[in-house]
């Protein structure tokens, strides 16, 4: 059973550290661990648990009208390809039901299956 909770520091950050360690993203970790504590409490983040084992984050923002920006989203690799990486989204969608989710990708193919499509290319300034 997938179950798609609301982030609680104190249950979930060291999981998600876990997470982002497996998937190298190196700054979540290291050298801005604790911005990171701060904007999964700030943010829309929901973890997600499969027969009450940690499977995976999503951390969203959102204006709660018009716009859902996913941030990030892991799903650790024995619980991707059951639908967890959906749940999450849909959990975050759910709530602001007027809102569209952007997301720039680094894993096309599961957006693809999960609805979205490409519209133009992102940009950031560094």
């Amino acid at each position: 059973m997938i179950e798609i909770l609301p982030y609680e520091e104190a249950r979930d950050f060291e999981p998600i550290i876990s997470s982002c360690k497996k998937e190298n993203w190196l700054k979540f970790y290291t050298t801005k661990k604790e911005l990171f504590r701060q904007a999964l409490k700030t943010s829309e983040s929901y973890v997600a648990f499969v027969d009450g084992e940690y499977a995976g984050f999503t951390r969203c923002i959102t204006d709660r009208h018009f716009t859902i920006y996913c941030c990030e989203i892991i799903v650790d690799e024995p619980f991707r390809r059951r639908g967890v990486g959906k749940m999450l989204m849909k959990a975050v969608c759910d709530k602001y039901p007027t809102c569209a989710m952007d997301v720039i990708s680094d894993n096309d193919d599961f957006y693809a299956a999960n609805g979205f499509k490409v519209l133009a290319n992102g940009m950031r300034q560094f």
